[in-house]
């Protein structure tokens, strides 16, 4: 039996970021289906980055986030996090929930740096 990895699929721009670990986690909006400790492929701009594991999961309304969240996201602040999310979903109510996914890089297609 073949077991489907999960992935997470963010922009290309974000490829460099999640590489060297000033991003390291991604709110999705809704409830996701992640777990903690699973490994997930992570694909920037349809291209295969490498495999993460997800150390954290948390389910936030908007108003729950704060500025450390948009930093983990390697974002400046709240202002930045909303305008790349209005970007990607459109706008949004402040109690809409998020799925937010912090994850730990732990190797690229060339084999990487760090063992999993």
């Amino acid at each position: 039996m073949v077991i489907e990895m999960k992935s997470l699929n963010f922009k290309k721009r974000y490829k460099e970021m999640i590489k060297n670990g000033s991003k390291v986690a991604t709110l999705r909006l809704g409830r996701k289906n992640y777990k903690e400790n699973e490994m997930v492929k992570i694909i920037a701009g349809n291209e295969f980055v490498g495999i993460a594991k997800i150390v954290k999961i948390r389910y936030l309304t908007w108003d729950d986030l704060k500025k450390e969240d948009a930093m983990l996201e390697g974002l400046k602040n709240k202002k930045e996090l909303k305008k790349e999310l209005k970007n990607i979903y459109g706008k949004f109510d402040k109690s809409r929930e998020f799925t937010q996914i912090v994850f730990e890089f732990v190797g690229d297609k060339n084999g990487g740096d760090k063992k999993i």
